[in-house]
């Protein structure tokens, strides 16, 4: 599946609008810790370009600078980017991302 068959298939389904960025993030998959970008970001879950594989369903924490720690699932994988979706409900999510949540819902 392409990238943007899956961005098609995510935008009919999604409940969150989400805030294009581009921010150093970084994930812990199992203990190891993988630098990334974050390349969007919604209350219910963000899209990370990611160098390595990391398997559909698996858990991980998300940290987005010094605003967001999250655990979050990943959802989707194709074509070197993953979309997570977070565990937290939205107004806890919408807390921990301080001013980077302007204008989300």
């Amino acid at each position: 599946m392409t990238i943007r068959e899956v961005k098609n298939i995510l935008k009919s389904m999604r409940k969150h609008n989400r805030r294009a960025v581009v921010l150093p993030a970084e994930i812990d998959v199992d203990g190891k810790h993988i630098r990334c970008t974050a390349y969007d970001v919604s209350l219910g879950g963000v899209r990370l370009k990611v160098d390595m594989h990391i398997d559909d369903g698996a858990q991980v924490i998300v940290k987005i600078k010094d605003k967001l720690d999250q655990v979050a699932k990943v959802v989707w994988s194709a074509e070197g980017f993953v979309g997570l979706n977070f565990r937290s409900a939205p107004g806890v999510v919408k807390a921990s991302l301080g001013g980077l949540a302007a204008h989300l819902n």
